[in-house]
Formats: C-alpha cells, structure tokens, sequence
C-alpha cells in the first residue's frame, strides 16, 4: 500500500507541474513539464525538435494475493520415477561358414537403457486474487519537422498545442496530438514513420 502511495504521489506532483506558459523552441531537444504544452516556433528555432513529456499513466496492480493447489508435472518439484527399458543394439553374427567366414546367422541384440520420467503432484501456487489500478507516469519523447516554413520576423511567432497521453490502460506507450493554435500561414500536420527513430515523429508544412 505505501508503494502505491508513493506512485500515485509522484503521479500527482507532475500533474501539479504540468506546463502552463508557452514554450519557446530554441533547442533541438528540450524537456516539457506535464502531459501538454503550447509551443511557440520563432526565428530561432531549429528544423527539429525533440520533445520529451512526463505522461501520467492509470498501470494494473495486484491488491491481493492468494494460494491455491494445483496439479504440475515436473521433476524439480514433483522428482523422477526410473525405469529400464531394453533398446536394440544392431545384429551380431552367430554361426559363420568355417570355410570362408561368411556369417550365416544373425542376431539382434539389446542394451538396458534407464529412463527418468517426471512426476506430477500437487503443488502450492500464489496467483493474483484481485486487481486494482495505480497512478504512475511515464517519460516519452516526440520529434516535431518545420519543413520548409517561410522565416519569421523578429517580433513573430507560430503557436502550436501538443497533448500527450496514454495509448492504453495498463500500456507504457504514448499517443500525440499536434494542432495549430495561431500561426502566420496556413499550415498543416501529418505523423511520418522515421527509419531508426521508434517514437512518434510529426512534420509542419505549408498547405
């Protein structure tokens, strides 16, 4: 329980920190606090950028444990029975021809071979009785393209929203939304699969 605690703590105190003023993107990897943001493109950002966001995740925790019996067969738990079986060997020649050795009999024979079998028995098992859920949270990186945008003055800026969750309950991946929010031109977005790079990657281009 004090872990639990503790998880749902720290799930609290990021959402507490989440980030409220704009960002501005002047690096080329940079550290969002919270779950959302409201990035501003200026005339020092860089072509691309590397987000990483803190995302709060709902996980699967097991809140009671219990013992039951259960049939298993093994040797480490249960031990081995052993048995002799007889196995064939190959044929041995008994009786040959005394003038030219030509073998005119054959015989099979058998060699003795001691086998282990498992046992099965019962066994004690401790499986979950009753699931709950837990606050934790997670760190996921994104990459964000201003492809071939006009350059901006001074005294301008694009604004952008990116909200991250969780894809899943009980999941550790990440799904993105990226929206305009007020921008200088008309543009538009789109998810690109990236070669090498596994996280979600979205590109900014003109209509």
């Amino acid at each position: 329980m004090n872990r639990l605690v503790t998880i749902a703590t720290l799930a609290l105190s990021f959402t507490a920190f989440a980030q409220t003023a704009p960002v501005e993107l002047n690096a080329e990897k940079m550290e969002i606090r919270g779950d959302r943001a409201t990035i501003l493109r200026t005339n020092k950002t860089p072509r691309t950028v590397e987000l990483t966001f803190s995302i709060p995740l709902k996980i699967s925790v097991c809140e009671r444990q219990e013992t039951r019996v259960v049939l298993r067969t093994s040797g480490v738990h249960c031990g081995y029975d052993v048995f002799e079986r007889r196995v064939p060997a190959g044929r041995v020649c008994t009786r040959t021809n005394p003038h030219n050795n030509e073998c005119l009999r054959f015989e099979e024979t058998y060699r003795i071979e001691r086998v282990q079998r498992e046992r099965t028995c019962p066994v004690p098992e401790t499986y979950c009785a009753q699931y709950g859920t837990a606050d934790s949270w997670m760190r996921d990186e994104m990459k964000i393209q201003f492809k071939d945008l006009p350059a901006l003055g001074d005294s301008e800026s694009d604004s952008f929203t990116i909200v991250a969750r969780q894809k899943a309950f009980d999941s550790r991946k990440a799904l993105y939304e990226v929206k305009t929010l007020s921008t200088v031109r008309d543009y538009k977005i789109r998810q690109k699969k990236v070669l090498f790079y596994t996280r979600d990657f979205f590109v900014v281009e003109e209509k």
